[in-house]
């Protein structure tokens, strides 16, 4: 179901702009109280007081162009009243500005950077480019069974590891498996994981409660499974220590001190505000809630309690990514019926190797690029997103590269491009950041130089389609008619930030490239809202008139 009052705009608009603007005013005046459920919300769109004679006065000036009007005066009507906008809207058919309200102002992007990572991998790795982690020993000629004396191999083996994101348990356990086939039983050299030095795992400004959680899991050349184990917390009767079991027997170590609450007692335990109170009673219990503390060596501990008698899944990201693939190797050989002695990790600049040519004994590689930002983008995925800002840093500088320099690299290429960032402050890819400042002026910039220049617009065709895919195939009142099928665009959302920047198809004819930046709003209002503003805003543009 869609905003009733919204159903009630004209689908074809009238020639006439004084009665176009009186009929929409008059239709939200009278329909406006459906889209709230509180005073609070209601405030978010109340009419200004000189609205109507403001619409009049605007419909009247022929210098006024129709669409800028009109997305005007509703801003006006539906603007909420607590938090921020930066809005910019441009026409794709005539590829002219249409409206802009606080384009200039820097704001926190949220997901929504991603777009800026996303033509920035492209424009430096090329639409070709893939990850490799690779099986390796230096030798004078390949190995193969002649150098494998009664099973045991004298040499080192390499594994060198690229940042892939998108590497499982299983594609290091193939490439591992490709050792058996030479006869190799037993390792006397060294096992070394190699990777190019980069000892920052998470970006400046990331929230530090959200670390021990998979969407904020480290960036890292060691990355196998998205650095991310999985388990669940299960019931073994209310008030008693809860059981943890974990998937694929990782190497982390895990203990607990949670425990599960019954409903019924946790209801009685709790008296409730007064209706419209901002504060809670003194005698009432703080809320339930778990809470996992992360130590050195990939070990946690949970704690807190869980209302309920229903198993939790957990998902926890891995502390020391290193230290973690170090543990699945060995893991793995020990599997493979492989002696070895105990893996070490070398940067690539502290690589000796004592004599012969590196010789390939087996690579694994990722999607092409294109893949990997399809995935990026539709499922807002913050792993693919910064990993391919450090290798456009590394690639870009030709060294390695933390996520300062990367995001001063992506600047540069932007810049290249014609985009003027220099005002703007970057701290990751992904936009998990609360450093990351931009305006929608600027992520309006990216979209057009997406459109504008062919060998990026396929980027346009990778952003999720309202109700059909990625993260917009589900989000409330985008999942249904209105807006379902005309809106093609990149979520950015967190604790305060509602943004969605991308493409809508309107009635009149035209797409429109949008960027909606929304901040400030808080948790308390975003509850009480019937309806998101983007969400509202979009259903508008559906009915703009054309310039």
């Amino acid at each position: 179901m869609y905003l009733p009052f919204l159903a009630a705009l004209p689908q074809n608009p009238p020639q006439s702009r004084v009665t176009r603007l009186w009929t929409v005013f008059a239709s939200l005046s009278v329909m406006a109280a459906s889209l709230v459920m509180s005073p609070v919300a209601l405030a978010e769109i109340s009419i200004p007081p000189s609205l109507n004679a403001e619409a009049l006065e605007t419909a009247n000036d022929s210098t006024a162009k129709p669409a800028a009007q009109y997305l005007d005066n509703m801003l006006q009507l539906l603007k909420p009243a607590y938090s921020q906008l930066g809005i910019s809207v441009w026409d794709m058919t005539t590829q002219q500005a249409v409206f802009t309200y606080n384009h200039q102002s820097l704001m926190q992007p949220a997901s929504i950077q991603k777009l800026l990572t996303a033509l920035a991998a492209t424009k430096q790795l090329g639409k070709g480019f893939y990850y490799q982690t690779q099986l390796s020993t230096y030798a004078n000629t390949p190995i193969n069974k002649q150098q494998v004396n009664n099973g045991v191999y004298q040499g080192d083996i390499y594994l060198e590891f690229s940042g892939d994101p998108t590497l499982t348990y299983q594609d290091l356990q193939q490439l591992l498996s490709s050792l058996k086939p030479l006869g190799i039983n037993k390792i006397a050299g060294q096992v070394v994981l190699v990777s190019e030095q980069d000892s920052q795992l998470q970006a400046p400004g990331w929230v530090w409660d959200d670390l021990g959680i998979c969407y904020a899991a480290p960036i890292s050349p060691f990355i196998i499974d998205k650095n991310c184990v999985y388990g669940r917390l299960s019931t073994t009767g209310y008030n008693k220590t809860a059981s943890i079991s974990m998937m694929g027997k990782r190497p982390i170590n895990i203990t607990n001190d949670a425990y599960f609450v019954n409903p019924v007692v946790a209801n009685s335990q709790y008296k409730a505000a007064p209706a419209g109170s901002v504060y809670t009673q003194a005698n009432s219990q703080p809320a339930c809630q778990l809470t996992l503390s992360r130590f050195d060596n990939n070990r946690y501990h949970l704690s807190g309690c869980h209302v309920g008698a229903k198993s939790l899944p957990l998902a926890i990201a891995i502390t020391d990514p290193a230290l973690y693939a170090q543990h699945i190797v060995a893991k793995q050989l020990t599997a493979l019926g492989i002696q070895h002695n105990a893996p070490m990790v070398l940067s690539r600049s502290q690589l000796s190797p004592t004599g012969g040519q590196r010789q390939l004994i087996a690579s694994h590689h990722s999607a092409p690029l294109t893949d990997l930002l399809s995935t990026m983008l539709l499922k807002s995925d913050n792993l693919i997103a910064d990993s391919l800002l450090k290798k456009v840093g590394e690639v870009y500088f030709q060294a390695p590269s933390d996520f300062a320099r990367s995001s001063q690299a992506m600047k540069a290429i932007l810049y290249s491009l014609g985009i003027d960032l220099a005002d703007a402050n970057l701290a990751d890819g992904s936009g998990l950041s609360r450093y990351n400042l931009l305006s929608a002026e600027q992520v309006l910039s990216v979209l057009t130089t997406v459109y504008q220049m062919p060998e990026y617009h396929f980027l346009l065709d990778t952003l999720p389609e309202s109700g059909v895919s990625g993260t917009l195939r589900y989000k409330r009142y985008f999942n249904k008619s209105p807006l379902k099928n005309h809106v093609f665009a990149k979520t950015g959302s967190m604790l305060g930030v509602a943004n969605l920047a991308g493409r809508v198809k309107a009635s009149n004819g035209h797409d429109y490239l949008f960027v909606l930046i929304e901040n400030g709003l808080s948790p308390q209002i975003k509850k009480q809202q019937k309806a998101p503003f983007s969400a509202v805003f979009l259903q508008t543009m559906l009915d703009v008139p054309v310039n």
